[in-house]
């Protein structure tokens, strides 16, 4: 699915961006590494809490919203 990848690419430019990892985001999410790798893969089952720690770590979401 196009918005999928599209969500995917996204958010490592993101992570360069931040100079974050992976890691980090499972930090700040409070999830597993499957876990954030699931919700890149199908970003529809992020919860809207999980949306507002992202934004607050400096993730710029709104292109995608």
């Amino acid at each position: 699915m196009v918005y999928n990848e599209n969500f995917e690419i996204h958010f490592r430019r993101e992570l360069k961006r931040l100079k974050l990892k992976r890691y980090n985001i499972c930090k700040i999410l409070s999830c597993t590494m499957p876990t954030l790798k699931n919700r890149i893969e199908n970003p529809g089952r992020f919860t809207v809490a999980e949306i507002k720690k992202l934004i607050e770590s400096g993730f710029d979401l709104n292109r995608l919203i």
